[in-house]
């Protein structure tokens, strides 16, 4: 698969702190560029991947009234074609409101030809496929390699710690804490490409002020650099005005996210087909 942010960044960063002597050895630039150059290489090599997700959120809706506290959880598993720009993937999403009981939820996500498809089970009801356009470039991974490194360089903390097994892989273990401003100024560069949807401007939020808080550990094979684990925290707070929407119902809603990905069956034979139900899937967003 070719890789996002946090992908490149573990790369960069696995090569840096031996440069500094965390690895043991300091190598010299030379060394240091060479050792980037394959990981990346490497990685964006890869044509197919499957994955298993899981996450945990909070999410407290703060008002005049008090805090209201919403906890989500979710597993899943799919599949990336990055030769195809395909993707597949079903989540199990586990809502948990105080005093009620928790609500599950199927759902089914498919990026093909530019759109994402998107189908929700809810209780009593017939399955729903909604779809909507994906920003442009997304699965263009070359000219971002760069943008990383720049935000590697700017990172707060970095820390090593030494090897761990990942599904029978050995994989050194790198945990990174981004530059806030350079996440936002990165993130920023996507204002304008979040879709409409009725009421809901996401066009107009700003991608970069919502993000307080950013934190990721990577899992990077000893032997040939592949990904093997993501781990990746994030805090973010939306208000009314974020969102374009009037103030009064709420004051700030805070979410705070972590989620894992563990990868494999890399560049084995991958299908991805639609059901019949998708392509008849409601367009959301302009």
């Amino acid at each position: 698969m070719k890789r996002t942010v946090p992908g490149i960044i573990a790369a960069v960063l696995l090569s840096l702190l031996a440069a500094t002597g965390c690895a043991g050895n300091p190598m010299s630039e030379e060394a240091i560029q060479q050792t980037v150059e394959e990981i990346v290489a490497a990685n964006l090599a890869v044509e197919t991947t499957t994955f298993d997700l899981t996450m945990e959120a909070t999410i407290d809706i703060q008002g005049p009234g008090g805090t209201e506290q919403t906890s989500v959880s979710g597993s899943g598993s799919g599949v990336v074609d990055s030769a195809n720009q395909r993707m597949h993937m079903v989540m199990s999403m586990t809502t948990s409101i105080p005093g009620q009981s928790p609500l599950e939820i199927p759902i089914e996500y498919f990026l093909v030809d530019g759109w994402m498809y998107m189908s929700v089970d809810m209780p009593g009801q017939d399955t729903q496929w909604m779809k909507l356009r994906m920003p442009e470039g997304m699965w263009e991974q070359q000219d971002q390699v760069q943008q990383q490194v720049d935000l590697l360089k700017a990172a707060d903390e970095v820390n090593y710690f030494g090897t761990e097994d990942v599904n029978g892989v050995d994989c050194y273990v790198v945990e990174i804490v981004p530059n806030l401003d350079s996440v936002r100024k990165m993130m920023g560069q996507m204002q304008g490409q979040m879709p409409a949807m009725g009421d809901l401007d996401l066009s107009s939020m700003d991608l970069g002020q919502i993000v307080k808080q950013v934190s990721m550990t990577q899992y990077i094979a000893v032997d040939g650099y592949l990904f093997m684990r993501t781990d990746q925290h994030m805090l973010i707070e939306l208000t009314p005005a974020a969102l374009g929407i009037p103030e009064g119902e709420f004051d700030v809603i805070v979410e705070d996210i972590t989620t894992t990905m563990v990868f494999g069956d890399y560049n084995k034979p991958a299908t991805i087909q639609m059901p019949q139900g998708a392509l008849a899937a409601t367009q959301i967003g302009t």
